[in-house]
Order: C-alpha cells, then sequence, then structure tokens
C-alpha cells in the first residue's frame, strides 16, 4: 500500500501541499481489513483518523443491521477522533479487501509536537469538513443540530 497515494487522494487533505500529505502519511500505519470483517464496531473507543485507501467500508448502526451507508477510497472515517476522546456510533465492514491509513491519536500527538504546522492544517481541515456536513445536514440531524445550539445558549454556552 502506498500510504503517500491514500492520503493523496482523500478529500479531506485536498488543500495540502504533498510536502504536508507525506508529513501524514509517514505518521500513520497500514491496516489491512478482509472482506466481512470489521475495521471497528459501535461502542469500540474511537482513537484513530482513518483514511481508506482501497475497497468500500459498510457502515451499520449494530452488527447484523442493515447497512446505512458506505465509504470508498478517498473518504474518511473517525474524523472527530483527533479532536476529542469518544465512541464509534456505527460499526464499519469490509465489503471487500481494504486496506487503509490509519493516524492514531498517540501518533498524532506526537506529530503535534514534532511539526505543529502540518498537525494544526489538519485540525483545520478537520474542522472545515465538520462545518460541511453540518452546513449539508437535513432533516432530523438539522432539528437535532439546532435544538443543540439553542439548550446550549439557554445554558449559558457550555
Amino acid at each position: 500500500m502506498d500510504r503517500f497515494a491514500t492520503l493523496r487522494g482523500s478529500s479531506l487533505l485536498r488543500d495540502f501541499s504533498d510536502v504536508g500529505v507525506r508529513i501524514l502519511a509517514e505518521a500513520c500505519e497500514e491496516r489491512a481489513v478482509g472482506r466481512g470483517t470489521y475495521a471497528f464496531r459501535a461502542g469500540a473507543p474511537s482513537t484513530a483518523l482513518i483514511f481508506i485507501g482501497r475497497g468500500t467500508v459498510q457502515l451499520h448502526a449494530r452488527e447484523g443491521g442493515q447497512v446505512l451507508g458506505e465509504v470508498k477510497a478517498g473518504d474518511t472515517l473517525g474524523n472527530f477522533a483527533l479532536l476529542a476522546d469518544g465512541e464509534h456510533l456505527l460499526s464499519a465492514m469490509a465489503a471487500n479487501d481494504v486496506e487503509l491509513a490509519v493516524l492514531e491519536r498517540d501518533a498524532f500527538e506526537a506529530l503535534r509536537k514534532q511539526k505543529p504546522q502540518a498537525s494544526l492544517k489538519l485540525m483545520l481541515a478537520l474542522a472545515q469538513d465538520f462545518g460541511e456536513r453540518l452546513r449539508d445536514a437535513k432533516g432530523p440531524l438539522r432539528e437535532f443540530l439546532a435544538w443543540q445550539v439553542s439548550k446550549r445558549q439557554a445554558e449559558g454556552g457550555r
């Protein structure tokens, strides 16, 4: 697997220079997930940003449940894992053989100390991606987000 090519193909890193992508690629681990195998399960700690290099991953709310969506090469999973502690909300199962480049939180923390500019740019890209997803939210998700904002404002902005 070519970690650089995997990260270069990610829409999350579209504004990164090749040097920036190479810095991140060097901090990633390669992981292969065979068809029918879970990359992670709902409820497990979310500790890494995952770049999909090859293959398709199906997302399920629970094991054996209905497929809620698919992500493919160029997509990412675990986008909040580097920003905050939490759990995976969904399970991710390989629909076929999948190759992943995985940036673990520990590796990201080391990168923050060694290459602060690259790590800051990644955090900004994650924030921009999150903002775009919120802006594009529809239906119940949009209503929930509006409710959360109004709730926080009523509580004094905590």
